[in-house]
């Protein structure tokens, strides 16, 4: 919500002029041989009169009218060189001119004076008359206490039309979203700011932030100010730049809603760490709509560094990785035992983190030099060649025992001063377990490191990190393992 309060009559004099239909729909009783409203609610379009006319006609075939000797649910379209004389009507006879209908009102609503803020997102029960969120302003007049249309008889008129009671008649012919919690108002009004930011597309390599809007035509000295700064604990911590975009032209110029496109620099762009805000200023009215979030957040997923996901979605039919791996205990392999199948799938978890793996099968004995005597065992091994890393990763289907973490211990010993030793290369070990709830790490009192555990919950956590593109958490993880696993956006 934006925290600039504006006038009625001083948002019509910004934008009015993108305005040009009153689309009327009210709810009315029959009372002493005139109809009462209850609940109205007016919307003003950027469409001519026949257009928004055609469209009311359009819903009229999707739902059953409503007109009883009780109840009227009606709709009626006026040019908008009328919104002074229908705010006359409200403010000194409180009416609701509809057709040659006039719908008496239960208070004299002072329109054009008054107050409130311009929202953004899903606040309004009123529903947008063409599919689109934009920004709005809403008014809302009401008495307050007991609605009328809580009469029982009223439910009885429109349960014999085929509703199941008044409220989803007014919803499905006024487009409401009102319910048993929240009744709706005797009057609503709703003023759309015909703008909004369609896309936010980071070009980490450029360093280039793309920014494209929906607006209507007449808004052409529309602005868009790109704000950036690092990662912060601080709530509202001041941003490094704020930048204008270098140019914002429209296009496409006969419809009355067109695309604009603008684009902008930032040399010390981090996809990883920067947090990036968008703000869409009218030169009259100021911010009308805000966009923010990690700049990574804004990559496209398949772009996210999750491409494999993304590929082997496609494959993997009728389930995610998130049953393969998370729900592992619950997965009946075809043609691989349970086990053999948690090796492979958390190997494919492993080569979406960018690491080369290789699952050991049937080789993943660590042999005596010259006999068969078995020194350690490991299920696959995940190599960052250029970082110099090599993982040695054990999994189990059970808890982990304290046999599995001495065996991964002394597999890392016998490689490390091995084919490894002087070679600078980091052996890490690893346990993955499709366990839940155990500890995130295992270290004995006779050993001062530690031994990395990843059961179901925390694979939880590195799949959100690998789809929001923080992989370099589970990194951090492996180094200080007691830090656990998290997907918060704070810093580990």
């Amino acid at each position: 919500m934006s925290n600039v309060a504006h006038t009625v009559d001083e948002l019509i004099g910004a934008v009015g002029a993108t305005y040009r239909a009153i689309d009327i729909r009210s709810v009315a009783i029959s009372k002493e041989d005139s109809w009462v409203n209850v609940m109205a609610v007016i919307r003003l379009t950027y469409e001519d009169v026949n257009a928004a006319r055609a469209r009311l006609a359009k819903l009229a075939q999707r739902f059953s009218s409503v007109k009883t000797d009780l109840l009227w649910i009606n709709s009626f379209v006026r040019p908008f060189k009328d919104w002074p004389d229908l705010c006359l009507e409200l403010k000194l006879r409180g009416i609701l001119q509809m057709d040659r209908i006039e719908f008496q009102l239960r208070q004299k609503p002072g329109l054009s004076e008054a107050t409130g803020y311009i929202q953004r997102g899903k606040f309004s029960r009123i529903r947008s008359f063409d599919g689109r969120p934009w920004p709005e302003l809403t008014m809302n007049f009401d008495l307050g206490g007991a609605s009328p249309l809580t009469e029982g008889r009223l439910n009885r008129e429109v349960h014999l039309i085929g509703y199941s009671d008044v409220l989803d008649a007014a919803n499905s012919l006024c487009e409401l979203d009102v319910s048993q919690r929240d009744y709706g108002c005797d009057l609503s009004v709703s003023f759309p700011v015909f703008a909004d930011i369609t896309r936010i597309r980071p070009r980490t390599t450029e360093k280039r932030i793309d920014v494209e809007v929906k607006r209507h035509r007449d808004f052409s000295d529309l602005r868009a100010v790109v704000c950036v700064r690092g990662q912060s604990v601080l709530a509202d911590a001041p941003f490094r730049a704020q930048i204008p975009l270098s140019a914002f032209p429209a296009v496409d110029t006969q419809a009355e809603i067109v695309s604009a496109q603008g684009s902008v620099h930032i040399q010390d762009l981090d996809a990883d760490n920067d947090w990036l805000e968008v703000r869409l200023v009218h030169p009259l009215i100021g911010e009308v709509k805000v966009d923010s979030n990690y700049v990574r957040m804004f990559i496209p997923p398949s772009e996210r560094n999750i491409l494999l996901e993304a590929v082997v979605r496609e494959f993997c039919k009728g389930t995610t990785l998130d049953d393969v791996l998370v729900r592992a205990y619950n997965v009946q392999p075809a043609k691989l035992k349970p086990s053999a199948a948690f090796e492979l799938h958390v190997s494919w978890l492993l080569g979406m983190f960018g690491l080369s793996t290789v699952i050991l099968g049937e080789y993943e004995r660590i042999l005596a030099p010259d006999t068969p005597f078995q020194r350690a065992s490991i299920d696959i091994l995940a190599a960052n060649q250029k970082g110099k890393l090599l993982l040695i990763v054990s999994c189990t289907l059970n808890p982990p025992k304290p046999e599995d973490v001495s065996n991964l211990r002394y597999a890392r010993e016998i490689l490390a001063r091995g084919i490894f030793a002087g070679t600078g290369v980091r052996v890490m070990p690893i346990l993955f377990t499709s366990s839940m709830g155990g500890p995130s790490y295992f270290q004995s009192e006779d050993h001062f490191d530690w031994v990395p555990v990843v059961d179901a919950d925390s694979v939880g956590v590195l799949l959100e990190l690998l789809r929001s593109g923080r992989e370099s958490r589970f990194f951090d993880f492996l180094e200080n393992p007691t830090l656990g696993l998290t997907n918060s956006t704070q810093p580990l």
